[in-house]
């Protein structure tokens, strides 16, 4: 190598060349896709490649190393031997880091474009200042472990919420809300957020093990303020649940009311005046726990939530509970944090609906429900509360239905469910999912052929539940877990029928319809992969 500078930087190239590789790939796919097309399937492909390639290259120029192959690492300190300047060694990546980003976001802007909603350089300015704090943060805060991401989500959102000020009334904005006036600001910023991570990494190389911002010393006095339990716990079953609770159960909530706060207040807020755009959030809203729960569901089903392992970890694995205790756990700690995501949701739209929130086009959908039902309060009221109970269990379905990949502890099967996951979600955007039910209840065939398919489906799920299940499982467990399928199955299926009377009276009569539904109910609540999860744990408890 000709100089230390290029040494580092080709070692970030050969360390990760392969995401380089994906980086280009998605670009040129995604940029000839959109040459080719300009249909809005083919948009929504391209925005998805756009997103893809600069998530891998942030994750690129996060510069950590993991000694024990958990978490997110750290800085690598490795490097610190080196004849190298401390200076040297936090600009090296940074520049690296600014530069690809930038020349990213220059290989997908359109020639003939200026920019779009904001101006090149603003877009350019916001997303180097991004790199840029999410390197440091990544850095500074490795104490936090895997909460770092959640830290670099709120920086994700700050920076749209930055980007936007400029189209904030009044019209035109003051000098410090202009695209250059903020785009100074963010650029100062990020020379001061350089500075701290800069001085963090000469603090540590010369011994001392904490950041020079003094950031780790929020951790023990946030938890200091935390309620701790002082009374002891009446079983290990219960020990374990609040174990569970602490790990991985309040990741749901927290996630759920950072996006409230974070992005559907403001929003809220601005469209205040607006019905439709109150309607529209209202059903964002109301999506925004089920919609979360599919990739927290990934990190719940893994025997520990922020670790990469998937072998159950000796301080669970010793305790003094079953197989069945353990898989039990976490279905309840699943359905407590449902419950509690919804609860946080809709005290939120409860007090947004009633004090800034437009109910005209709303009201306008509550009195057709009203007079569809003999203008019977008592059945408005409980058909509110089925919803809210259906919504719960479809949050609480996504967080235990791959339980047997994440407890089986092969990284295969987990990896697979997960591809699997980003493969159905990338079809359906491909081929237009919203096509599919005008495609089966177009002709009587159609919809036979898919009645016949669903009750295909049907028997041979609980025909693998029967198998799963054959060993003798605890009367207890299995009463509860029938209560709630039956809870969530019913829910389902009064849902489906509400839709199917609501399509009869918009003169939609299609025979099989209501016989559908009720199959699709019964395919919605995973049984025999919690008896799968619980087989796939004796074996990785025990290897």
């Amino acid at each position: 190598m000709h100089s230390p500078t290029s040494a580092l930087v080709w070692e970030i190239w050969r360390r990760h060349r392969v995401l380089f590789v994906a980086v280009i790939a998605l670009t040129a796919t995604g940029r000839t896709l959109e040459a080719q097309s300009a249909t809005a399937d083919s948009s929504v492909v391209v925005d998805l490649l756009r997103m893809l390639s600069f998530l891998i290259l942030f994750g690129i120029f996060s510069y950590t190393e993991s000694s024990d192959s958990r978490g997110l690492g750290r800085f690598p300190q490795r490097l610190f031997v080196l004849p190298v300047s401390s200076l040297r060694l936090a600009a090296v990546p940074v520049l690296a880091g600014l530069v690809s980003v930038e020349l990213l976001h220059l290989l997908w802007l359109d020639p003939r474009s200026t920019g779009g909603f904001t101006s090149i350089a603003f877009s350019a300015a916001l997303l180097g200042t991004l790199m840029l704090c999410s390197q440091t943060a990544i850095w500074t805060l490795d104490r936090l472990g895997p909460f770092r991401l959640v830290v670099i989500g709120i920086l994700v959102v700050v920076a749209f919420w930055i980007s936007l000020l400029p189209f904030a009334p009044p019209s035109p904005p003051p000098v410090w809300r202009s695209e250059g006036g903020l785009a100074a600001l963010v650029s100062g910023g990020a020379v001061l957020v350089f500075v701290g991570a800069w001085r963090h990494i000469v603090r540590v190389r010369s011994g001392a093990w904490h950041s020079a911002l003094g950031i780790e010393t929020l951790g023990p006095a946030l938890a200091a303020l935390l309620p701790r339990r002082r009374r002891a716990f009446r079983s290990p079953a219960a020990a374990h649940f609040w174990f569970e609770w602490r790990c991985s159960g309040l990741v749901l909530p927290l996630l759920t009311g950072g996006v409230l706060l974070a992005v559907v207040a403001p929003l809220s807020w601005l469209g205040r005046h607006d019905a439709h755009d109150t309607r529209n959030l209202l059903i964002g809203a109301l999506a925004t726990p089920v919609l979360l729960a599919i990739p927290v569901g990934m990190g719940f089903a893994k025997p520990t939530f922020w670790s990469e392992d998937l072998s159950i970890p000796a301080f669970i694995a010793v305790r003094p509970l079953t197989d069945e205790d353990l898989v039990a756990t976490k279905v309840k700690v699943a359905m407590a944090s449902a419950a509690t995501s919804w609860l946080a949701m809709l005290a939120f739209v409860g007090v947004w609906l009633a004090l800034w929130g437009n109910l005209d086009s709303l009201g306008r959908i509550a009195a057709q429900l009203w007079a569809l039902y003999g203008y019977s309060v008592a059945a408005l009221y409980g058909l509110t509360a089925l919803i809210v109970l259906a919504g719960v269990f479809l949050t609480w379905r996504f967080l235990v239905s791959r339980l047997w990949t994440g407890l089986s502890g092969c990284r295969i099967l987990f990896i697979g469910s997960a591809v699997t996951l980003v493969f159905v979600a990338g079809a359906s955007l491909v081929f237009d999912a919203t096509r599919l039910p005008g495609w089966v209840l177009g002709t009587p065939a159609h919809m036979t052929g898919a009645v016949s398919v669903a009750g295909i489906a049907v028997a041979a799920k609980y025909g693998f539940a029967a198998y799963s299940w054959r060993r003798v499982v605890a009367a207890s467990y299995a009463r509860q877990y029938l209560l709630l399928w039956l809870l969530g199955t019913t829910s389902f299926a009064m849902v489906g029928i509400l839709l199917v009377r609501i399509a009869r009276e918009m003169t939609l009569d299609v025979p099989q319809l209501q016989v559908l539904v009720i199959l699709v109910a019964l395919l919605a609540i995973p049984v025999g992969r919690l008896g799968l999860a619980r087989i796939f744990l004796t074996r990785n408890r025990h290897r």
